[in-house]
């Protein structure tokens, strides 16, 4: 696969994963403290901010911002100045975006993928691969110039992965799941493979440059996940499921984390979580802890009521290391998500957020947990004292920005700053210069 030929810009956070072989955890320590004192600025439409759903970011080595929303995708100066906008409805942007060889690439609900220049946003090109993709809230991966993606969506759900040359758009190959794709992500070894999971917590390895079978292992047939699978820096892959079928999940419907060996997917542990395991887990290394850890996200959507936690895990074991209990879901609908139906529909995007209880979780270089809640608090924990509780203004820090994250909304972090979208509006912090989590 050819190289592409735009003029390069540098990668930072180049997915809303993060970087290749650190998913989830960056090697950059975040602001820590969330509140008004380090928010340094945000960007909501001109129009008001219920005029479009904001969802994924990646950030390039000059610390601009690539936000998609679901009427365009959009690029942000460090300082907040809007640099270009490639608008796409009625065709809209539900995924996090993908930095790659001075491109930025995406997936429209229409079918297509495409690439646009990241200097200046001019379309290089597109390619539909299907009639629609789910409007569901994944993350358009590549590595090595192929670009990964899922699509096909019939009767809302993904049923194949595609494997496209970056540098043209041309389809290379195609992969059917046993069960369908929902919230895709993929993982790359750097080997010439590629891991993912489909809605049954299925995980599969493939070929990178032929799309190809190795393994694929675990799965509960019938049952629905919102998570994605994770590898770790350890060589492992891990993936989730649900133990209900699609739309039959409660508060308390248990689901399961599974840990498979990378080289031949041999399940090296599976536990039992106690709430529904909606999103991807990130691997890396917590505050006070010397090994890496597995984090996960735990809760059901939409029901008002329902608990969320957010959980730690050895990586190795499965054992858990520290949990929070966040909070429930106060109203019908999850926050800011009701105000805004009418005004959306006026200006062509769909009318609901309706995302995971929360964005994607992100580990600082500090050990800090970085995620969206769908109460609307941006959080940042971690164990100070080491006693398994997050609790109290040392260990959760939190700003509210008044909207639920989608599940595309990973944090992308850079050396003391850190930017998130809720479903309707771009944050980014800043450390202060002192006395801040980040600091220590």
């Amino acid at each position: 696969v050819a190289k592409a030929t735009a003029a390069a810009v540098g990668e930072l956070w180049p997915s809303g994963r993060g970087r290749q072989g650190r998913y989830g955890w960056s090697e950059h320590t975040g602001p820590g403290e969330l509140s008004a004192a380090t928010l340094a600025w945000n960007w909501s439409h001109p129009r008001g901010r219920f005029a479009t759903m904001t969802f994924g970011t990646v950030m390039d080595s000059e610390l601009n911002i690539y936000l998609t929303a679901a009427d365009a995708l959009r690029k942000f100066s460090p300082d907040g100045r809007l640099l270009w906008t490639h608008t796409t409805l009625p065709a809209e942007n539900m995924n996090a975006p993908l930095l790659m060889d001075g491109m930025v690439f995406m997936s429209q609900t229409f079918g297509s993928v495409y690439a646009l220049s990241a200097q200046t946003g001019d379309l290089l090109w597109r390619t539909r691969l299907a009639k629609f993709n789910a409007a569901d809230n994944g993350f358009v991966m590549g590595h090595e110039g192929v670009l990964v993606v899922a699509g096909g969506a019939y009767l809302e759900f993904n049923p194949f992965v595609s494997g496209v040359n970056a540098s043209d758009g041309t389809e290379i190959w195609r992969f059917r799941t046993d069960a369908p794709i929902w919230n895709f992500a993929a993982s790359f070894p750097d080997d010439g493979t590629l891991v993912f999971q489909d809605l049954e917590g299925r995980a599969y390895r493939t070929r990178l440059r032929e799309g190809t079978l190795i393994w694929k292992a675990g799965g509960v047939p019938g049952t629905w996940t919102d998570g994605t699978a994770t590898l770790g820096a350890n060589g492992v892959v891990y993936a989730v499921a649900v133990h209900a079928a699609y739309g039959q999940a409660r508060a308390e419907t248990p689901g399961e984390l599974s840990a498979y060996r990378l080289s031949d997917g041999h399940l090296l542990w599976r536990i039992q979580v106690q709430f529904p395991p909606n999103n991807a887990p990130a691997v890396g290394k917590l505050y006070g802890m010397s090994n890496l850890s597995v984090v996960q996200p735990l809760g059901q959507q939409v029901l008002q009521g329902a608990p969320t936690a957010v959980a730690a895990f050895d990586a190795e074991t499965g054992k858990m290391q520290w949990r929070y209990e966040g909070p429930r879901q106060q109203g019908i609908l999850q926050a800011g998500d009701g105000p805004g139906i009418l005004e959306r529909l006026l200006n062509g995007v769909r009318p609901l957020c309706l995302p995971n209880p929360w964005g994607a979780p992100v580990i600082d270089a500090a050990g800090t947990v970085y995620l969206g809640n769908q109460e609307g608090l941006f959080m940042a924990l971690r164990d100070v004292d080491g006693n398994g509780v997050i609790d109290g203004p040392e260990e959760v820090s939190g700003y509210d920005t008044g909207a639920c994250f989608g599940g595309s909304a990973g944090p992308s972090v850079a050396p003391g700053r850190i930017a998130v979208a809720s479903c309707d509006t771009l944050f980014v912090f800043r450390s202060r210069e002192k006395g801040s989590l980040a600091t220590g």
